[in-house]
Parts: structure tokens; C-alpha cells; sequence
């Protein structure tokens, strides 16, 4: 018993030594009040004025930033939000700030929104965040630190996908691989991962097809397209696999060799595979290539660092421009705004980079600028605005008019302020619409199944982790559109519009080839 008093003092003291620690990290960084005001101001940059007021927010905690600069406090707070829609808001128009404008606001993943409907919200909605915010303590103030927002997490390698097969073929694949000295040529090696990467892409698209299923030709692990087409087969009772890919040419091909049911593709690419040009200018023209519909813009971003004196897309002669990998439809659209500004490949020192290993260039001085042709908001852009101060460049005029007057399946297109959370002001360029793309010789109930699947109204791919998905509509679906449209795709897409049944609905489809600019929002 006198032990237990003697410790009584200790425990006491420790107890109020812990409750001091708890208080001091529910307390630490700013309050609900300062919070809420900064979400406040975010929202009232990324939205128009009355489109939806801030109906509760609830602060979950904070932890120290691990990579602020050296002698600056920083945290990062967590927190959750309900936001009420004031008016009808469609957040998938393609030529208004929506979903990109939110998840910028909020610091929020893309699963991190929901309650965002295809198609558009009504007045009254709620619409429910799991939000971030950064914060940097100035003298006893703490301060909200614009950043490139949400940072999702790393997903694995693709590598790390491999799949099992017979255990004979696989032991006659190891040896072959094996026997390839480890000093052996870049084109020896080029060989075996191009071929093996080649035997999984078939074997994956022939097991769905077996199941009665369809094999879809994405992107890369990090990328837009394989997200949203995860996003739209998730829970979904058919059996559809997302396959990994180098990207839309690569798709194209896959889909022309029949080895994939559907693919995805920039406008443009389908456009060149159909005419069998540019990249494509050996393979002969495809034309029996259909499009299902368009899914989103995918917009020229040409980024350049904020304190550097580069002011328009004409002072990139002479510097070290990132354009993107060989065979890739990126740099070919790339090369294609470049030549719009009188500038060739000659006039630049032009870098093969893909996004990610450019925008490390880009802020380590090793290259003065990057183009890339991506969906907004680009995760991997955003990411790298946290770290450094950088800027998107405005076409001109006169290029944004030749590349619309083109016929190659771009379209005047504006990254709205907000878009990213360090940018003030809109941003004029040009966009092509990724499409949704399947071959001529598929069955009318498969094709138009899909549309259905995809295409259908409320349905939320936001929180199914594609914020590019929220853009997709009925209403959009012939915007942009350079291939013709696969009969089924546009009976189906009109019966969603109408609400009437498919088969009640016209064959007649919308125009064959060429580009159009996306209709304008309400």
C-alpha cells in the first residue's frame, strides 16, 4: 500500500506530462477559425462567386512538414469539409473551373471529393472532402503555403505485375534472359523487356476476352489513363482489365492488331492512325478504328521556372526543351505547337524526357522548359509546384488559331486560375480530347454496353480515384471527336441524353472526322 502512494506523485506527473503533449499536438499549427477562412479564400479562387458555400469543416489533426526549408516551422493539417451547392453546377464542363479547381483547393486526392455526379450537380448537393492544407509559422502567425496540392501515393512498379505462366515456359523465358551477359548491349536488353513486356500485355488481353470480358489499353502505372480506366471497371460484374501500356500510340496498335478490345488515345493520334500518318505513316491507314466517344481535354501545358525571363513560347529558340519521350504522342503534339511558333526541331535542343524525369530537369536548371500534353489537373505538375516556383506559358494568338484551324483534332482550350493552386490567372492553349477508341468488328450489345458503363449519368469518379473522370459526360462525348463514332457508341450515348431506350433511338451517327470545340457551359 505505501508503495503505491510513494508512486502515486510519479504517475500523477507523468499523466499531466502526457496530457500536456496531446494538448500541445491538438494545438499545434492554427485553429479551426484560420483554417476555415484560408479554405474560404481558396474556394473563392478556384469557383466562380455563388457556386457553393462551405457548410461545415472539422479540423482531424497536424503533423510537422519533414521537408520544409532549413529554419522554417511548418505543418500540415488535416481536416474534413462539406461544401453545399448554391446553384446547379456542372463540374465536368470542359471549358469551366470545376473538380481540378476543388481537388487544388482542398490539397485532396482524388478519392478524397465525392459526391461529384457525371453529368452535374443540383443546388443543394453536398459534396463531402477530405482535405490538406500547409502552413509556416511567421513570428505567431501561422501562414498558408501555397503548394502544388494533393501528392498521390507511389504506386508499384510495373515490374511488379509479372504474372506466372506454365512452369516450363517460364523456366525456357529465365534462361533466355539469363544468358544475356549482364554487360550486354542497351539493345539486347531493349529486346527482352520490349518482348516481355509485349507476352504479358497479350496474355492479359487474351484471358479477358476468354472470360467474356474486355481487355482496355490504358497508360503507364503513374498515369491519367490507367486511373480512370480502373476508375470506370471498378465493381463492375464484367470481367475488364486495365492493361499497362507505354501509352495512346502503343494502344492504337494494340487495338489495330486486335489484341485489345478498347484503348485509349489523344485525339490526334487516333486522327494520324486513321489517316496513316505521322507516327503512323508506316502502318498504312486504319480505317476501321471507331471511336465509343471523347473523355476529357487533354491540354498543352508549357512550363518554364517563375524566376526565369522566359515570357512566351517564342523565347524557347535556343533553350533545352523537354518534348517528351521518342514514339510518343506527347512529343508529337509537342513538336506540332513548337512549329505554330516558327519554331522547328533544330531551333531548340530538344530533350527526350518523359514528364516525370522533366520536371526533375526542370527544377534542377538542367532543361529551360517543359511541354507536355496532359489532362487537368496533372498530378505530376502539381507535385512539382510544391517544391519550385514555376510558370505555364500562354500560346499565341496566331498559333492557337493555326493549330485549331488545323484539322488535327485540337481545340482552343483555357487552364482556369485555380486550376493550380499557384496560378492567378487563366491560361490560353490548346487541348485535343482523350478518346475512348474500339475497332469496327465488335458486336453492337458490346459496344454499346460499355458506352452505357461508362458514360452514365451520377455516377462518381472522383472518389473512385480519377479526378479527370469527373469531366466525362454524355454531353461532352462528341466534343473533339477526329474518328468516325461507332453506331452502337452514338445510340447508346443518345438514348443517356434523351432517357429514352437505344434501340428506339436513330443509327445515324454525328460527323465522321475532324475536330470541334467543346460546347460551351451553362
Amino acid at each position: 500500500m505505501a508503495s503505491t502512494l510513494q508512486r502515486a506523485p510519479r504517475l500523477l506527473s507523468a499523466l499531466l506530462f502526457f496530457l500536456t503533449l496531446l494538448l500541445a499536438a491538438c494545438g499545434a499549427g492554427p485553429d479551426v477559425d484560420s483554417l476555415r477562412k484560408s479554405v474560404d479564400e481558396r474556394l473563392a479562387q478556384a469557383l466562380p462567386a455563388g457556386t457553393v458555400e462551405l457548410a461545415s469543416l472539422t479540423r482531424r489533426g497536424s503533423q510537422a512538414d519533414t521537408k520544409a526549408p532549413s529554419g522554417e516551422t511548418r505543418r500540415v493539417i488535416y481536416y474534413d469539409a462539406q461544401l453545399r451547392l448554391k446553384r446547379n453546377f456542372d463540374f465536368g464542363a470542359w471549358d469551366a473551373p470545376g473538380v481540378a479547381g476543388l481537388i487544388s483547393a482542398f490539397g485532396a486526392g482524388p478519392k478524397g471529393i465525392s459526391g461529384i455526379a457525371s453529368g452535374g450537380n443540383k443546388a443543394g448537393d453536398l459534396l463531402t472532402a477530405h482535405g490538406t492544407m500547409l502552413f509556416r509559422r511567421d513570428g505567431e502567425r501561422w501562414v498558408p503555403v501555397i503548394t502544388g496540392g494533393y501528392k498521390p501515393p507511389e504506386a508499384p512498379d510495373y515490374a511488379t505485375t509479372a504474372v506466372t505462366g506454365p512452369a516450363a515456359v517460364l523456366d525456357a523465358m529465365r534462361k533466355i534472359v539469363e544468358a544475356v551477359p549482364k554487360g550486354g548491349s542497351p539493345n539486347e536488353q531493349a529486346i527482352i523487356e520490349e518482348e516481355l513486356e509485349q507476352s504479358y500485355t497479350n496474355i492479359q488481353a487474351r484471358l479477358a476476352r476468354a472470360q467474356q470480358g474486355y481487355a482496355i489499353a490504358a497508360g503507364q502505372e503513374h498515369g491519367q489513363y490507367l486511373r480512370l480506366v480502373r476508375a470506370v471497371v471498378a465493381g463492375t460484374p464484367e470481367h475488364s482489365v486495365a492493361l499497362i501500356t507505354h501509352g495512346g500510340e502503343e494502344n492504337v496498335r494494340l487495338l489495330r492488331d486486335g489484341k485489345v478490345s478498347f484503348a485509349l488515345a489523344q485525339g490526334d493520334s487516333a486522327l494520324d492512325a486513321y489517316e496513316g500518318k505521322g507516327a503512323f505513316a508506316a502502318d498504312g491507314p486504319y480505317i476501321s478504328i471507331r471511336a465509343v466517344g471523347s473523355l476529357y481535354p487533354e491540354a498543352v501545358h508549357i512550363l518554364v521556372r517563375d524566376a526565369d525571363s522566359i515570357r512566351g513560347v517564342g523565347d524557347l529558340r535556343g533553350k533545352r526543351v523537354a518534348v517528351g519521350e521518342a514514339g510518343s504522342a506527347s512529343r508529337t503534339t509537342a513538336l506540332r505547337v513548337l512549329q505554330a511558333h516558327g519554331i522547328g526541331l533544330s531551333d531548340i535542343d530538344a530533350q527526350p524526357l518523359g514528364i516525370g524525369e522533366a520536371l526533375v530537369a526542370l527544377r534542377e536548371s538542367n532543361v529551360d522548359a517543359v511541354v507536355q500534353i496532359i489532362g487537368v489537373p496533372a498530378d505530376a505538375i502539381r507535385d512539382a509546384l510544391t517544391g519550385t516556383p514555376l510558370r505555364l506559358l500562354p500560346l499565341s494568338p496566331q498559333a492557337i488559331a493555326t493549330l485549331a484551324g488545323s484539322g488535327r483534332g485540337y481545340f482552343p482550350y483555357t487552364i482556369t486560375r485555380g486550376a493550380y493552386s499557384n496560378l492567378r490567372q487563366d491560361v490560353q492553349t490548346v487541348a485535343t480530347a482523350a478518346l475512348l477508341l474500339t475497332a469496327s468488328n465488335l458486336s453492337d450489345v458490346e459496344v454499346g454496353g460499355v458506352t452505357d458503363l461508362v458514360y452514365r449519368k451520377a455516377r462518381d469518379y472522383t472518389a473512385l480515384g480519377s479526378a479527370q473522370g469527373a469531366l466525362i459526360s454524355a454531353g461532352n462525348a462528341t466534343q473533339g471527336l477526329t474518328v468516325p463514332q461507332h453506331l452502337a457508341a452514338a445510340r447508346a450515348l443518345d438514348a443517356i441524353r434523351t432517357g429514352k431506350p437505344a434501340a428506339a433511338m436513330s443509327a445515324k451517327p454525328p460527323a465522321a472526322a475532324g475536330a470541334s470545340a467543346p460546347a460551351k457551359s451553362e
